[in-house]
């Protein structure tokens, strides 16, 4: 007898997280609870720092500002990136939404490009403690460097948003398992029922840009 192929196109409602691959189910919860201790380990150490900064008013120089910056960008990156996977390993709760997934994608990789953001800002206060020693304290100010980083902050959600942009014209119809542990941009349009390949194209050399550029300016400040 013989059995006629029918296809069913349907539209991707909720992505599933698969974590790593070819761990096998016996290591889920000990994996979740190495990653549960990763998470706490990074948040109080980040607290730390934030809450000295705080109360501490002869850590409030530009140096320290950077600093706190950074340690904030590293609570909100663990935060956006560590929950699910350790609900998934732990409860079995891999299943995230569309549109949950995408707003997961943009807020990682909005704080990796504010992190690159920030080490260039870090580069370039160094260059004027070196090269401009005695006009430091003048040229780089507690209101200069808040500036600087309130720019980083804001001027970091452009390249996600970019990319973002690509990846929701992609029509998503099939597969919708990520071997990943967070929704990662690439991993998303792999999954896409169209060629990826341009929209990877772009997002390569927007991330190429963002992370190539700090790294330029890390490299050519005087040691």
């Amino acid at each position: 007898m013989l059995q006629a192929n029918e296809t069913t196109v349907s539209v991707v409602t909720e992505f599933f997280i698969v974590g790593f691959p070819g761990l096998q189910p016996k290591y889920y919860s000990l994996m979740a609870a190495f990653l549960l201790c990763i998470y706490i380990a990074v948040i109080t150490g980040n607290s730390l720092i934030v809450v000295l900064f705080v109360i501490e008013r002869s850590l409030q120089k530009p140096m320290y500002i950077i600093m706190l910056s950074l340690s904030l960008s590293d609570i909100g990156f663990c935060t956006v990136a560590l929950p699910k996977v350790i609900s998934r390993y732990w409860f079995n709760d891999g299943y995230i939404g569309f549109y949950v997934c995408l707003f997961q994608r943009q807020l990682i990789h909005y704080f990796g490009t504010l992190n690159s953001l920030i080490m260039m800002i870090m580069a370039l206060d160094r260059y004027l403690v070196i090269c401009y020693p005695l006009r430091y304290p003048v040229l780089m100010t507690n209101r200069t460097m808040r500036l600087l980083i309130g720019f980083s902050w804001v001027t970091a959600m452009i390249a996600p948003t970019i990319s973002l942009m690509q990846t929701v014209k992609l029509p998503f119809c099939g597969p919708n398992m990520i071997t990943h542990c967070f929704c990662d941009g690439t991993y998303i349009n792999q999954l896409a029922c169209a060629d990826p390949t341009l929209t990877n194209l772009n997002a390569y050399a927007v991330a190429m840009f963002v992370l190539l550029v700090p790294f330029a300016s890390h490299t050519t400040t005087p040691k």
